[in-house]
């Protein structure tokens, strides 16, 4: 830390400096950060109804992928009665639904293939930039700008 405040003294390096000391203060903040993907897949949709053709509407689930007994996923059907999974590896899947008021399914079915166009995008999506190429491809943009500002900007100052 001393060593960046003796080279903020020096005017050539305030701004390497500066930026240094920004890098060094923003590391703990990523504790905190929360990291999202939005991505375009193939989903697998199931929708419940009652016999009247009521939407079995916001009642609890869970999904079973093959024969575990621990749920893969849980929640709750939304407004049309349907919950909506992205397959693992396993093609034998088991939904479990119950109402309140005692009505429900337990639903053993196979996952359908998917299409080729939904293949094709899961390959795009994969083949997107992850963050670590993001954060090289901004600090590299840094780098640019700064270079720049030596050649051109510090040029024209000097007498």
């Amino acid at each position: 830390m001393t060593i960046l405040l003796s080279l903020m003294r020096n005017g050539a390096h305030r701004a390497v400096a500066l930026a240094a000391m920004a890098f060094i203060f923003a590391a703990p903040s990523r504790a905190h950060e929360v990291v999202n993907e939005i991505q375009r897949r193939q989903a697998v949709t199931v929708t419940l109804e009652y016999s009247d053709g009521e939407p079995f509407s916001y009642e609890t689930y869970e999904l079973y992928a093959g024969h575990g007994k621990t749920p893969v996923q849980t929640g709750r059907t939304d407004a049309h009665g349907r919950v909506v999974f992205l397959p693992g590896r396993e093609d034998a899947m088991r939904l479990r639904a119950f109402s309140a008021d005692g009505h429900g399914v337990d639903l053993r079915f196979q996952v359908p293939a998917a299409s080729p166009e939904a293949a094709a995008g899961d390959e795009a999506a994969a083949a997107a930039l992850g963050r670590p190429a993001k954060l090289l491809a901004g600090l590299a943009a840094i780098l640019v700008l700064f270079a720049g500002w030596q050649l051109f900007v510090r040029k024209k100052n000097k007498p």
